[in-house]
């Protein structure tokens, strides 16, 4: 097992990790097309979210959200994304790499409209980054148009966070 105890670090990383999450993305898929869930419904940040989110809010207000058809089959919502969330926080913790930081005023206002509008505009576009993948992978054109949109939004980010860390906007 020592073998592969640091095969997701290094520049391989990133490319075995995406071959990890695809191949379990691809069995996901497979489980779920019987309940007549959509095409690469398999893994979405936020597809899951918003089911998530609108699941508990059903079971708890009573509402009538909107859901994927395999989160209306399902008993409980889709938790992917907190496991996630628990995944990330025990990798980081494990590696040493979890720290806390202070935030302004400000950088909370903005990182929260920032995340608001990554949902709009993810879900405008029917994906997430990795469900984008996945559809474009099944032939959606709409998909690639998606992840140009993603590649020009995080180009203009970093541009952004490169003159703040600078001194100015």
């Amino acid at each position: 097992m020592k073998k592969f105890d640091n095969c997701l670090e290094g520049t391989n990383g990133p490319i075995i990790l995406g071959i990890i999450i695809g191949i379990l993305a691809a069995i996901v898929q497979g489980l779920t097309i019987s309940a007549g869930g959509p095409e690469a419904y398999g893994f979405c940040a936020l597809c899951h979210t918003r089911d998530l989110v609108n699941g508990l809010l059903n079971i708890g207000l009573g509402t009538n959200l909107g859901l994927a058809a395999v989160s209306k089959a399902a008993i409980l919502p889709v938790m992917s994304m907190v496991g996630v969330l628990i995944g990330g926080f025990i990798a980081a913790k494990v590696s040493k790499e979890f720290r806390v930081k202070s935030a302004s005023i400000k950088d909370v206002i903005l990182y929260f409209i920032g995340g608001v509008l990554l949902m709009q505009f993810g879900l405008l576009l029917g994906a997430c980054p990795y469900r984008a993948a996945i559809r474009f992978a099944y032939g959606d054109l709409v998909a690639l148009v998606g992840i140009i949109g993603i590649v020009v939004g995080v180009w203009i980010s970093l541009i952004l966070i490169q003159r703040s860390s600078k001194g100015g906007l």
